[in-house]
């Protein structure tokens, strides 16, 4: 169980993290580039997705389906739409969908925490990473 607590300690930590750089950011933050036709909004749409999509495949998981295979050119199909995202908004998506993702990880019970772990599927309850790692590419463009 201390497993566990560590793990939603950790998700609920980069999502307060997200929280706080979403409430602080103005529109030229947003429109900001990162490098590699990223700009801050397009980092937040990412991230939105991710623990969009994971709460989808978990959700399925959860109600007795097998896990959901990911799909390699989904990153690229991303960038293709970004620019249709509204700057404004998607940051409060991320959030949204970090904070739906984290209560649904909560409610997993151990034998499905052990089948993902089992599986190789930790990144899609161990989400604290790919959201810092992200934030910090969001802080270190941001100066």
């Amino acid at each position: 169980m201390a497993e566990t607590d560590s793990r939603s300690s950790s998700n609920s930590q980069s999502t307060k993290r997200l929280g706080a750089l979403v409430e602080r950011l103005s529109d030229a933050d947003l429109n900001r580039s990162l490098g590699g036709g990223w700009t801050v909004g397009f980092a937040f749409a990412h991230l939105a997705f991710w623990d969009a999509r994971q709460v989808a495949a978990l959700k399925r998981f959860a109600s007795g389906e097998p896990f959901p295979s990911e799909d390699m050119a989904t990153n690229a199909t991303l960038e293709a739409i970004a620019a249709g995202f509204n700057p404004k908004t998607i940051g409060r998506a991320a959030l949204d969908a970090a904070q739906q993702l984290d209560q649904l990880v909560e409610s997993l019970t151990t034998d499905q925490v052990d089948a993902l772990q089992n599986a190789n599927l930790s990144y899609a309850i161990d989400r604290a990473a790919h959201r810092d790692e992200h934030l910090q590419q969001i802080e270190e463009g941001l100066g």
